[in-house]
């Protein structure tokens, strides 16, 4: 399994609804690329700051569709007004997530 790991930073007030908000929107569109194996994003609100990890069945697939995903990247967080800072692949060395299913909403 891979993962591509997305770092960005906002000054919202409510990070959280904007990251939920986000997350909402690149899921249904990333359920259709060949390989998709899900998305989580974890925010800090005290720092702006959120996790995207998208997995990937392996690296191949990840990489035939890094070009997509970035320009969806682009237009999203030019819509919700943050900042990328960094994007970096990674190998899953070991995942246990049995029942991790959506947060509750506010």
């Amino acid at each position: 399994m891979h993962a591509s790991v997305t770092t960005t930073r906002g000054t919202t007030d409510d990070m959280l609804a904007v990251a939920t908000m986000a997350g909402e929107s690149m899921a249904p569109w990333l359920r259709g690329l060949d390989g998709y194996e899900g998305l989580i994003m974890l925010t800090d609100e005290d720092t702006g700051t959120t996790h995207v990890i998208t997995f990937w069945t392996d690296e191949e697939v990840a990489e035939r569709s890094r070009m997509a995903r970035l320009q969806l990247r682009d237009r999203i967080t030019a819509t919700v007004n943050v900042e990328v800072q960094e994007t970096t692949p990674y190998a899953v060395a070991f995942a246990d997530l049995p029942g991790l299913g959506s947060p509750p909403q506010h």
